[in-house]
Formats: structure tokens, sequence, C-alpha cells
């Protein structure tokens, strides 16, 4: 019996990934940007590696996530910005949906962060500004979300990244 627990593992990790992504609906967005911003220079690190490896940048992570979970979504990313600024430029955006020929930009903004009790508690707070831009500069959509994760204590020690990818599936959820 122990020899069919790893097969019917596998079996369920292959027919998840193979499930449908999400179709959009007639008239939707479909093609879209993703520009992403940070208040937060530095996520804290408490490991050596994750000092060396530089896993302490917050931009990566937004525009990793976002692409991937737009996608699953059933939105088709033709690109992708990461803004030097804290927060990314209406101008930058629109050149963005312009050389890519999209039909709006997503832009995430990471305003604030606290994973003071993440290594007591598995605790970690968010605040995301989440926007749609449309390819002549208006805001179409926008919404704050402040998402607090609980993580276990083995997370919290060796991926204290993944409450930062929880925040961003969550804010990209509400979008339209």
């Amino acid at each position: 019996m122990r020899v069919l627990r790893p097969a019917a593992v596998l079996l369920c990790l292959l027919l998840a990934s193979c499930a449908p992504r999400q179709v959009r609906p007639p008239g939707a967005l479909r093609k879209v940007v993703v520009v992403v911003g940070s208040r937060v220079d530095a996520l804290p690190t408490f490991t050596y590696r994750q000092d060396m490896m530089g896993e302490g940048n917050p931009r990566s992570v937004l525009v990793s996530q976002a692409q991937a979970t737009l996608g699953e979504r059933g939105f088709e990313v033709v690109g992708t910005r990461i803004s030097q600024s804290p927060s990314p430029t209406i101008h930058e955006v629109v050149a963005m949906i312009d050389d890519n020929a999209a039909e709006a930009g997503v832009v995430v903004v990471l305003n604030w962060v606290d994973v003071t009790s993440a290594q007591l508690m598995g605790r970690a707070e968010v605040l995301l500004e989440t926007g749609v831009v449309g390819p002549n500069g208006k805001l179409r959509w926008n919404n704050s979300t402040r998402t607090v994760s609980t993580i276990g204590m083995y997370q919290a020690q060796t991926d204290l990244r993944s409450y930062l990818r929880k925040a961003v599936v969550e804010a990209i959820q509400a979008i339209p």
C-alpha cells in the first residue's frame, strides 16, 4: 500500500496541473501588461541565504506572482516592467501598453509590509494597491487590499516571501 501513495500523490498533482485555465468573458480585458512598484525597498530577511541571494527584493516577487496569477485568470500578459520609482507613473504605464499593443496595464504597488510577528506567531501583514489603467491613461479600476497571512513556522524561517505571494494573489483575484 505504501508503494501506491507516491503514485496517488503524483496522479493528483498531474490532474491539478492539467486543470483548465479560466476563460475571460467576451468583451472583457484580455491582453495586459504588468507594471509594479514598491514603497518598500527591501523585504526583511532572516537567513544568510536570503541576504546573499538577494531574495529581499519585493519587486521581483510582485512581478512574477502577478504575471502568474493573471495568466491563471485567463489574461494574456504581453509584457512586464519593474518600475524603479515607488509608484509607476501614468506615462510609464501608457508607454508599456503602447509598446506591447495591450488593452490595459495592471499596476501593482507594495505600500507597506509588517513581518515583526512572522518569526514568533507566523503572521505577516501586507498593504497592496492594485489598479487597471487604460491605453488613454485613465484609471479604469483600483483597489487597496490589506492582507493578513498566517504562515507556518518552517515557512517563516525558510521562505518568508510566501506571505507576499499570497497577498498578490488576493489582490489580483479582485480585478474584474
